[in-house]
């Protein structure tokens, strides 16, 4: 992969661990930090080629990758995060932060993503799950987006969204267009200081030595998943150097000596726990990867 002559960064057993919040996963045979279209393309063509599996991150915050890492390519594409704004259209390429992305907004006078401060990630990654708080989801605003499908981009102005998912599951997203609202900067501000003292109530500061993805499981309809785990009994339970949060039960935490397999074994506890209590079934929002492709647990 070293002559594909590519601008990113490539590195060969990454610890990938080193590349997620939960701060839990083996190594990727190869792993790549790319700069642009071409960096993606030249790649993806390579691994078609040998047969070689492939998985595209952002900065890794609602990802577990599993002990025994990646056997092929894992590319970041939070090296691509230019942003720019014209008028009220903000376009930003798929690797930028949400909140860099939240900032701009704020600076050129644009409103509507104020509630979504806070949110970990980057905006591809926000886009395709239709991340969402205080009553707004990030879908409400997208006008088009581009994507790489069959080695050419793509501009899409045609997909849905609905609570945590949308029609862009699956796709490669390059970058993002979003219409906002104008706004006086000042009030702005003073939502999104709002919103970041609501979010310090419900979850105090967490140490940098600690790890977590933010909510694990997507909330059932007419309910709410933490409510659900902190009434079976959960909040606190711990296996191996994963733990779940005294504070908030939808989310997990590890520590330094935490594995994936911990973190999946809780996992597997909280959702036999739930629905034999409660007959409800949690699914994760959380993005399980093996060994050559996302799986279910």
């Amino acid at each position: 992969m070293e002559e594909l002559g590519i601008r990113g960064e490539l590195r060969s057993r990454e610890p990938l661990y080193a590349h997620t919040y939960l701060h839990v996963g083996g190594e990727a045979e190869y792993f790549l930090f790319a700069r642009e279209f071409n960096d993606i393309k030249k790649s993806l063509d390579f691994c078609k080629e040998k047969g070689m599996p492939y998985y595209i991150i952002g900065n890794g915050s609602n990802v577990l990758f599993l002990d025994e890492g990646f056997s092929g390519l894992v590319i970041t594409t939070q090296r691509m995060d230019q942003v720019q704004i014209k008028g009220t259209t903000v376009r930003s390429e798929a690797g930028s932060s949400l909140s860099r992305v939240i900032d701009c907004c704020k600076e050129a006078g644009l409103s509507g993503l104020e509630s979504l401060i806070g949110i970990p990630g980057t905006i591809g990654g926000s886009v395709v799950m239709n991340a969402g708080a205080y009553g707004t989801e990030i879908g409400e605003f997208v006008s088009s987006v581009s994507v790489l499908r069959g080695g050419k981009i793509l501009q899409l102005e045609e997909f849905y969204f609905n609570y945590r998912i949308s029609s862009l599951k699956g796709e490669i997203l390059l970058d993002i267009a979003l219409v906002l609202r104008e706004n006086n900067k000042r009030e702005i501000e003073e939502r999104m200081t709002n919103v970041a003292k609501e979010r310090k109530v419900k979850m105090p500061g967490i140490p940098k030595w600690i790890g977590t993805c933010g909510s694990v499981f997507r909330n059932p309809e007419g309910n709410h998943a933490g409510s659900l785990i902190e009434r079976a009994g959960l909040k606190g339970k711990r296996v191996g150097g994963a733990s779940v949060s005294t504070h908030h039960a939808n989310y997990i935490f590890t520590e330094p000596s935490a594995t994936s397999r911990d973190v999946i074994n809780l996992i597997r506890k909280i959702i036999d726990e739930v629905d034999n209590k409660f007959g409800i079934t949690l699914e994760t929002e959380v993005v399980i990867v093996g060994k050559e492709d996302e799986i279910q647990i």
